[in-house]
């Protein structure tokens, strides 16, 4: 079997799976869009592996393997720095709920006397919203 073969198959089941993941609601959409792009790179090069040839000339790197690994490195970086991104904003989400949370706690001790949990709710809003 030849590699390009090979690297056409792959493509193939990268894409399915990424589907199939996003069907079961296991991956977001905005996760599979890149999969699939890569997907779709790959089965171009695969199929028309002269491309592949033309941009390494063009480029001039010496051969074409070495501009698969510098691709390949510039994705991984991009991956990193997207799920980077991803963290820290999660983190401030936490941070915030756990601040929420924290005064909701603290409003329910000092038992406010006469006050329903729709009004507690509304005192945290108003002090948060500050």
């Amino acid at each position: 079997m030849s590699s390009n073969v090979f690297f056409l198959i792959l493509a193939l089941c990268i894409s399915v799976l990424v589907i199939a993941q996003v069907r079961t609601r296991k991956m977001h959409e905005k996760y599979a869009f890149l999969w699939l792009s890569v997907s779709a790179v790959i089965i171009v090069l695969g199929a028309f592996p002269n491309i592949l040839n033309g941009i390494t000339t063009a480029v001039g790197i010496a051969t074409p393997v070495n501009l698969l690994f510098l691709l390949s490195i510039m994705l991984l970086i991009g991956v990193c720095l997207h799920l980077t991104l991803e963290l820290t904003s999660l983190s401030e989400k936490n941070r915030v709920l756990a601040e929420e949370v924290a005064i909701i706690k603290a409003r329910l001790r000092q038992g406010e006397s006469g006050s329903s949990a729709e009004d507690t709710y509304k005192k945290t809003s108003e002090t948060l919203d500050r």
